[in-house]
């Protein structure tokens, strides 16, 4: 059975590519699988002198004929979600295959791109344990466990209350870094044998942007060196959110 993509029209396919990669972008895959699956797709399609450029805040798609079509999305924001990116991707490589129609495939994207994120509840829980077993990891005992999940668990709790106002990344990592200093510092006059430098390490954990740093050095490792640049330059600018955030609270504390 032939794919139904061979039949679409220029516009379709790019459409189709296009909204998968803003997908992929927005779920925190790397450029280079970004633009790999745009050109996969558009191939599939019967586009084979495809330009597909993607940064870590735009992407653009075209053919280089001289009655070129193109398309270009911007993104404004970015967060980590492998289950999409394992879908989208498992979705571009069907396309040999594929039998859905445009307006199916556009129906199926958007059902995707509209899915509800985790509950706040999800995300606290799971960012407290994950703060906890940090600080026993780094050589917590309970005590920082206990400091490291509310610091955790609290801080996500604030920013799950704030992000409907859509602040930065930046200014979500700083409060962050303020409320776990708070939290453990407070945790610690009512426990003081908790190590607030253990129970801290723990607690930022969940806010380190490991991800953001190792694709920045998965793209310089590609060739993409813008790319590589921006998100390296993003992790780091998050790491000094936190560092901020901890470095304000503690210097007001002792000044």
């Amino acid at each position: 059975m032939e794919s139904t993509i061979k039949s679409m029209s220029k516009e379709e396919v790019l459409k189709i590519a296009l909204t998968c990669g803003k997908l992929l972008l927005t779920s925190g895959a790397e450029t280079y699988r970004v633009e790999d699956t745009m050109a996969r797709i558009c191939a599939q399609g019967g586009i084979t002198d495809i330009a597909a450029i993607s940064t870590p805040s735009w992407i653009m798609i075209g053919d280089e004929s001289t009655d070129a079509a193109s398309m270009v999305s911007r993104v404004t924001r970015r967060g980590t979600d492998l289950t999409l990116i394992s879908e989208v991707n498992n979705m571009s490589y069907h396309m040999p295959e594929w039998e859905y129609s445009f307006s199916e495939t556009m129906a199926m994207l958007d059902e995707l791109s509209n899915r509800p994120p985790q509950s706040a509840l999800y995300s606290m829980v799971w960012s407290g344990f994950a703060g906890g077993f940090f600080a026993g990891v780094i050589g917590g005992g309970p005590y920082e466990f206990l400091a490291g999940f509310l610091g955790s668990f609290l801080s996500m709790a604030f920013i799950c209350l704030v992000r409907p106002f859509h602040p930065s990344s930046f200014w979500e990592t700083t409060m962050a870094g303020v409320i776990i200093c708070i939290v453990t510092y407070l945790f610690r006059l009512l426990v003081p044998q908790t190590v607030m430098e253990l129970a801290i390490g723990g607690a930022i954990m969940p806010y380190l942007p490991g991800m953001a740093f190792t694709n920045g050095i998965r793209d310089f490792m590609a060739g993409d060196l813008i790319s590589g640049t921006s998100r390296a330059g993003e992790a780091i600018f998050l790491v000094g959110g936190i560092a901020i955030g901890i470095a304000a609270f503690l210097g007001i504390l002792y000044m």
